[in-house]
């Protein structure tokens, strides 16, 4: 049986995390307030609308490490990329999978877009204009 993540000339593509089904609640206005709290779960969802998704969780670790540090990647730390992916890993991006804003497969470390993600778009937008640290559009 082939590899689900395998194209059939052998080469690897990025498959869609599962999503979350039908029984995701909506997302109040407080509840969606709540996730753009955190400037790393705006890193999150603000990465998400300009790559195509899925990603990786290291390469959106690799991303808001250097965005929060305003520095290339090869000039971050190793500590703050562990300390970003431990953060995502365990506290934003389950947050964020709750509320429906994105979707996460921690098995296959797989994020993408979740089914109330473009009601964070106006709030987002304002946020990060605001942001020196994020390359804009």
């Amino acid at each position: 049986m082939a590899d689900p993540t395998t194209d059939d000339d052998g080469s690897s593509r990025a498959t869609s995390p599962s999503g979350p089904s039908a029984n995701v609640p909506s997302l109040s206005q407080d509840a969606l307030f709540d996730a753009l709290a955190s400037r790393r779960s705006r890193y999150i969802l603000h990465y998400l609308r300009q790559e195509e998704p899925p990603v990786t969780l290291p390469e959106l670790v690799d991303t808001i490490a250097a965005w929060e540090m305003d520095k290339t990647i090869d000039l971050v730390s190793d500590e703050h990329r562990r300390n970003v992916y431990m953060s995502l890993q365990h506290t934003q991006l389950p947050k964020l999978a709750m509320s429906g804003l994105v979707q996460y497969d921690d098995d296959r470390e797989l994020v993408d877009s979740g089914v109330h993600s473009e009601q964070a778009d106006a709030y987002l937008d304002i946020a990060v204009a605001r942001d020196d640290a994020v390359p804009k559009e």
